[in-house]
C-alpha cells in the first residue's frame, strides 16, 4: 500500500506541473496564437468546463464501477490533450485541446482521492494533504521550468510534447504492474491488516501452536459483515443517497468555498504573470515569482498538517479566508512590486492545502460516496474558474493587465464572508454529522 502511496502522489506531482505550465505563458500564447486575453479568458474557461464535467461524472462512475477505468480515461484524455498542445498553431485546437485537458485532469484527479480514501480510510485527511503537497509541489517546480524554458528562448509547445511521454508511461506502467483493482472496497484493507496482526501474534507467541480467541473470529466475522455491508451500499447505492448529500450544510458551504477558492487564490496564480507584467516585468522573471507562490502554497500544505493536530477545520479555514483578504488587499492597493510579491507568498502558505482540506472534511459525511464527493469538491474548484476567468481576460483586454486584480480582491472578501459565515454556525449549532 505503500508503494500505491508513493506511486500516486508521484502521479499528482506530475498533474500539478502539467497543469500549471499553461498559466504563466499566457502572454506568450496570447501573443503566438494572435489571440486578445478575453480569448484567453474562455481557453481558461474550457478547460475549467473540461474538469468540472469530469470531476462531476467520474467522481460518481468510480463510486458504482471502481476507479481503475476513470484511471485509465483520465490518462488517455490527458495523451492526446498534450499531443494537441504541442501542435496547436490555432485558437481552435487550443480550445479543444484545453477541454481535454479538464476532463483529463478532473477524472484523474477524482479517481486518485477516491482511491486512496477507500484503501487508507482511517488516514483520509493525512493522505490527501500529502496528495495536495505532491500536487503543489508540482506546481511551484512547472513555473521554474517554465522560467528555464523562455530563458533559453525554447518554444512553448515543447514542454507538452515532454508532458505526452511522461503520460504514456504513466499509462504502460498501470497497464504492466496493474497496480489498481477493477473495484478497491472499503474496509478491505482494515480486513487485511487485521489478519495480518494476528499472524503475527500467532508467531510472537514461543512457537507453541495456539488457536485464535473464539472472541477474535467473532470480531473479524462482524467486521467481514459490516464491510459486506458497505460494499453492497457502494454497489447499490441509489441516486437519492447522493441528491440526500446536499442537505448536509457542510456539503453546501464547501462547495461554496471552492467556488470562490478557484476563482481568487487559483486564478491569481493563473493571472500572475500577466498581472506583474503591467509593471513592465518579464514573463520569464514573474514566473519566477509565481514558482515561489506555488512553494509557498506547498509549505503551507506541511502546515495545515501540523495546524489540523491543535484546531478544527473550520478554524484553520477561517483564519486563513482572512489573512488571505487582507493580503489581497495589499497586493491590490501597495504600489511597491516587493510587497506585492510577499503578499502572494503569504497568501500561498495560509492557503495552501485548503483544497485537500475541504475535500477530506467533506467526505467525512459519507466516505461511501468518496468519489463523487471528491469529483463534486474539484467540480467546485472548476466552476470558480468558469465563472471568474472569463471576468478576469475580458477586464484586463478592455482596461489594462493590471485590473483584473480588483475582480480577486471581491472574490477574496466573499471567500472571507463565506468563512466566517461557517464559523459562527459551528460555534453555535455544531452539526450532526451521523444522520448524513
Amino acid at each position: 500500500m505503500k508503494k500505491q502511496i508513493i506511486i500516486f502522489s508521484l502521479l499528482n506531482f506530475i498533474i500539478g506541473l502539467t497543469g500549471i505550465v499553461i498559466r504563466p505563458l499566457i502572454p506568450i500564447v496570447s501573443e503566438d496564437i494572435n489571440v486578445g486575453l478575453d480569448m484567453i479568458g474562455i481557453l481558461l474557461f474550457s478547460i475549467s468546463l473540461g474538469f468540472f464535467i469530469s470531476g462531476i461524472s467520474t467522481g460518481y462512475l468510480s463510486d458504482r464501477y471502481g476507479t481503475k477505468l476513470t484511471m485509465y480515461f483520465g490518462l488517455i484524455v490527458l495523451i492526446v490533450s498534450s499531443l494537441g498542445f504541442s501542435l496547436a498553431y490555432t485558437f481552435f485546437i487550443l480550445i479543444i485541446s484545453g477541454l481535454l485537458m479538464g476532463i483529463g485532469r478532473g477524472g484523474l484527479m477524482a479517481a486518485i482521492n477516491s482511491h486512496m480514501v477507500n484503501i487508507y480510510p482511517e488516514k483520509r485527511e493525512a493522505n490527501l494533504l500529502k496528495l495536495g503537497y505532491f500536487f503543489c509541489l508540482g506546481s511551484a517546480i512547472g513555473t521554474i521550468v517554465v522560467s528555464i524554458m523562455l530563458f533559453l528562448k525554447l518554444n512553448w509547445r515543447i514542454a507538452f510534447i515532454i508532458f505526452f511521454f511522461i503520460y504514456l508511461l504513466f499509462t504502460l506502467y498501470f497497464l504492466k504492474k496493474k497496480v489498481m483493482k477493477s473495484k478497491i472496497n472499503l474496509g478491505e484493507e482494515q480486513i487485511e491488516n487485521f489478519n495480518k496482526e494476528k499472524i503475527k501474534n500467532f508467531k510472537n507467541n514461543s512457537g507453541n501452536i495456539i488457536l485464535i480467541q473464539e472472541e477474535d473470529n467473532i470480531n473479524l466475522y462482524k467486521n467481514k459483515k459490516s464491510f459486506k455491508n458497505v460494499n453492497k451500499f457502494q454497489k447499490h447505492t441509489h441516486l437519492r443517497e447522493y441528491l440526500n448529500l446536499f442537505k448536509n450544510p457542510i456539503i453546501i458551504f464547501s462547495g461554496i468555498l471552492l467556488i470562490l477558492f478557484g476563482g481568487t487564490v487559483v486564478a491569481f496564480s493563473t493571472w500572475y504573470t500577466t498581472y506583474f507584467s503591467s509593471f513592465g516585468i518579464k514573463v520569464e522573471i514573474s514566473s519566477l515569482g509565481l514558482s515561489l507562490y506555488w512553494l509557498s502554497i506547498t509549505g503551507g500544505v506541511k502546515l495545515k498538517q501540523f495546524a489540523i493536530k491543535k484546531f478544527k477545520d473550520y478554524q484553520i479555514i477561517f483564519i486563513g479566508c482572512l489573512l488571505n483578504a487582507i493580503f489581497m488587499l495589499i497586493i491590490t492597493f501597495s504600489q511597491n512590486i516587493i510587497i506585492k510579491i510577499i503578499a502572494s507568498i503569504l497568501i500561498g502558505l495560509f492557503l495552501g492545502g485548503f483544497t485537500a482540506l475541504i475535500t477530506s472534511f467533506a467526505i467525512g459525511q459519507k466516505p461511501e460516496l468518496s468519489g463523487f464527493i471528491s469529483g463534486y469538491i474539484l467540480g467546485m474548484l472548476s466552476l470558480g474558474n468558469m465563472i471568474f476567468q472569463p471576468i478576469i481576460g475580458n477586464i484586463s483586454e478592455r482596461f489594462g493587465r493590471g485590473t483584473g486584480i480588483y475582480v480577486q480582491l471581491i472574490g477574496s472578501v466573499l471567500l472571507f464572508i463565506t468563512a466566517f459565515i461557517i464559523t459562527v454556525f459551528y460555534k453555535y449549532k455544531e452539526p450532526d454529522t451521523e444522520n448524513f
